[in-house]
């Protein structure tokens, strides 16, 4: 099923709920599972990066981070969906309007490290793969640099 017009793109200040539940998605999906603690949650990025979530009825249902690493550029990171709504196309629409979001702020490029499983999505927006897969530092999970060109 991949009904997603019933959900509504938003910005996340790092004081409202959503950002609370957006954490706690994140923690759950990533770090957890390969227990890490919460804290490594708020890296140096965290607080100056731009939070971008879907959410549905007033639930998160999607999110993803964006951090300025220089002028214009831009990478992509701990972008989760719920695990009740994965597959119905949330991560394919909440990274369409990350990228809308992006041009509209001049950014030139973004970049991400995808978990391998994850890169069938973002080559379907126009990202490429950059690099070898390599095992993530924090987790040992196997990712993979992607890169994809706003100008």
């Amino acid at each position: 099923m991949k009904a997603n017009s019933d959900v509504e793109f938003v910005t996340l200040n790092r004081d409202e709920p959503f950002y609370q539940d957006a954490l706690g998605l994140r923690f759950t999906l990533f770090f957890e599972p390969v227990n890490l603690s919460r804290d490594v949650l708020f890296d140096d990025a965290e607080a100056r990066s731009n939070h971008l979530a879907l959410t549905r009825e007033g639930t998160l249902v999607a999110y993803l981070r964006l951090t300025e690493t220089s002028e214009n550029h831009y990478q992509l990171s701990q972008m989760v969906v719920t695990p009740k709504d994965q597959g119905k196309g949330l991560g394919h629409r909440l990274v369409t309007e990350a990228i809308q979001y992006l041009r509209a702020r001049s950014a030139t490029d973004v970049t991400l490290s995808a978990r391998l499983h994850a890169t069938r999505l973002y080559r379907s927006v126009g990202f490429i793969v950059s690099g070898d897969t390599y095992l993530s530092k924090r987790t040992g999970v196997e990712h993979i640099n992607m890169h994809l060109k706003l100008t």
